[in-house]
């Protein structure tokens, strides 16, 4: 891999763990505020939480593997939307503002993982191993899609 082909991989790949913090983030305020009234909510979250640290790890591993330093850092949309997201949780449902950040995050996470999976600067191996994050984060999604609706439905 030439060092351009590196760069733009470490770059991309850092880009997936600050979107897979953005997510944990949510997850931790969530479960740690008790903002979720809702026990079933609430072991999504955890899971959830859990599955980003997984990412996040993952993802590190590729990015040292690649000569990178991992970022430590979120994204600035995710930290933006994390304060809107604050602020809906104490304006609003709690339950349904953590339940529809959370799928965003989500949503964020799962395009990251569909460019860099295709992306050809990337070896076999990690493009092999953002597949298979990339179906786990999509099973977490569908999780949280029917959670919101569920929500939502409850509201109407």
């Amino acid at each position: 891999m030439s060092t351009v082909q590196s760069g733009h991989a470490i770059r991309e790949l850092n880009q997936i763990i600050g979107i897979a913090r953005d997510g944990h983030d949510i997850y931790a305020r969530a479960v740690a505020d008790d903002g979720t009234q809702d026990p079933q909510l609430n072991a999504l979250m955890m899971r959830m939480a859990a599955a980003k640290m997984q990412v996040i790890d993952g993802v590190t591993r590729l990015v040292r593997d690649a000569g990178g330093q991992p970022s430590r850092y979120r994204t600035l949309a995710g930290s933006l939307r994390g304060g809107f997201g604050r602020l809906g949780t104490v304006l609003g449902d709690a339950d349904i503002q953590y339940a529809s950040e959370s799928q965003a995050a989500e949503a964020r996470l799962v395009r990251a993982l569909e460019v860099a999976a295709r992306d050809g600067a990337l070896t076999a191996h990690a493009r092999r191993t953002l597949n298979g994050m990339l179906l786990e984060t999509r099973l977490g999604w569908d999780d949280m899609r029917q959670e919101v609706d569920e929500l939502r439905g409850r509201d109407a």
